[in-house]
């Protein structure tokens, strides 16, 4: 008899914070500081949230990376065409220039970029968020656009001040989902 029900794959998070929230899913196998991203051997398709520091069309001038990290961004693209999946970063990053990764609303091959706001999935704060998607069919996703008051961004910068610099770098845990979704979407 045919299993009707579909296979949920496993799916690789890279990059991620030590307490991030892709370690309590499963199937989702994370690469942190500890477990380096460099040792990732492939296989399935990936969530990738590569250090964005050095990357920043706003603060990079001002970052002060660790050893090797900038380059993580360009590994996390490499793998990212060979697996499929999912790429994360801040809109205007210039990872996406450094790695020939397309613009938001465009495509080259099998990847597609686009701009969601983190608020979206409860984060809050807009954040405006750049994804690339490779080999993941972008019309299948269902994206919880949830409409925003964007004549200010005053209430995004008070509530930026009271954030740490790790609750505003943190990933929520409904967007966390969405994109580990997004990625077993790859084929």
């Amino acid at each position: 008899m045919l299993d009707l029900l579909p296979t949920v794959r496993d799916v690789a998070a890279l990059c991620v914070a030590p307490n991030s929230h892709y370690k309590t899913m499963p199937m989702v196998h994370t690469y942190d500081i500890s477990r380096d991203v460099r040792s990732f051997a492939g296989g399935m398709p990936v969530v990738a949230h590569p250090p964005c520091r050095a990357w920043s069309a706003y603060t990079a001038h001002q970052a002060k990376p660790l050893p090797g990290e900038k380059e993580l961004g360009l590994l996390c693209a490499e793998w990212l065409r060979r697996e499929g999946g999912v790429l994360e970063h801040p809109a205007h990053s210039r990872l996406f220039d450094a790695a020939r990764l397309p613009m938001p609303g465009q495509r080259i091959g099998d990847l597609y970029t686009m701009l969601v706001w983190q608020a979206w999935w409860g984060y809050p704060m807009r954040k405006a968020t750049w994804l690339c998607f490779s080999c993941v069919d972008v019309k299948k996703l269902d994206i919880p656009y949830l409409p925003h008051d964007s004549r200010s961004g005053e209430g995004d910068r008070r509530r930026q001040q009271l954030m740490s610099k790790h609750q505003r770098a943190a990933t929520v845990p409904e967007f966390a989902a969405w994109l580990v979704g997004a990625a077993r979407m790859a084929t």
